[in-house]
């Protein structure tokens, strides 16, 4: 049985991935700084910082899925200094440390931000145009990947994530952000679209986590991936944020648009069908109806 070690254990989406490889009958190991807020009990967990890992605790690893990272968009805007220390450096001592324990394959999730000003659909070969630290951040990790691939033959796959919905979702996502609201009988805010666009708000590309979930487990089992290559995980769907907000329902106010988003996020998703033989099953729209029926 094969084991894998899922850094940033205590996170929205590491639950739903070590989920996945637990029901696909790998041993895991997660690590975090924090404690899981709903452990699995069949995963090992370590309470200890990414930067803070020995060879010994990478001894009987098989894969890394490496998903500790600072995600926040304005935090890293108001911090570039401290996400980047944290972001790269906690990266660059996890690559080294697999390379030297020979790792079979590291997977890392990046963003589609990075796409930036790039015309719809985005694919993977098109050249990055990062507006922000994160997406920055996120795209010289992707380098490093490539480079630690290259150099030190430590098998690699990047995965570029959309928009991420699901249960259990950070509170500074926008589907938490509006339900928490609904909740709490305040209107939902959302920003205004740039005045390019034909739509109010933007429209972004909805990928469910469980959807990602099993991307992971896919790329880990490939023999396609591990060669650095960057594989965008999303459904080719667009849907608008108001669309989201008026599903949730309730009053909606609208705020001035931000300099530092675009107005569309879409995947083009050819490669991860033709790679991982993966395509996402769920929708947003059903899936959140039938959130709402049982959450408010």
């Amino acid at each position: 049985m094969k084991t894998v070690l899922v850094t940033g254990s205590s996170g929205f989406i590491a639950y739903h991935v070590i989920e996945n490889l637990i029901n696909s009958k790998f041993n895991v190991v997660g690590i975090d700084i924090l404690d899981p807020n709903n452990p699995h009990k069949e995963c090992k967990y370590l309470k200890k910082n990414v930067i803070d890992l020995k060879e010994n605790d990478l001894k009987d690893v098989d894969y890394v899925i490496h998903l500790a990272c600072d995600t926040n968009i304005r935090n890293s805007i108001d911090n570039p200094i401290k996400t980047t220390d944290n972001n790269l450096g906690i990266t660059i001592k996890l690559l080294s440390l697999s390379a030297k324990m020979k790792i079979k394959k590291l997977v890392f999730p990046s963003t589609a931000s990075m796409y930036g000003s790039n015309p719809v659909p985005w694919n993977e070969s098109m050249i990055s145009d990062p507006g922000e630290p994160y997406s920055w951040q996120k795209l010289s990790i992707e380098y490093a990947l490539k480079m630690w691939t290259s150099r030190y033959k430590l098998p690699t796959t990047i995965l570029r994530l959309f928009q991420v919905f699901g249960e259990n979702q950070r509170k500074d996502t926008a589907i938490a952000a509006f339900i928490n609201q609904k909740k709490n009988n305040k209107p939902i805010t959302l920003i205004k679209s740039s005045d390019k666009s034909k739509f109010k708000t933007g429209r972004r590309d909805w990928i469910y986590v469980k959807d990602i979930a099993e991307a992971f487990k896919l790329t880990l089992i490939s023999t396609n991936t591990g060669k650095g290559e960057i594989i965008n995980i999303g459904t080719g769907k667009l849907i608008s944020v108001e669309e989201i907000a008026k599903t949730v329902g309730g009053e909606i106010t609208f705020l001035p648009s931000r300099d530092y988003e675009v107005d569309d996020h879409l995947a083009d998703v050819s490669k991860a069908k033709k790679i991982l033989n993966w395509e996402y099953k769920i929708d947003v729209i059903p899936w959140l109806k039938e959130y709402i029926k049982k959450n408010i």
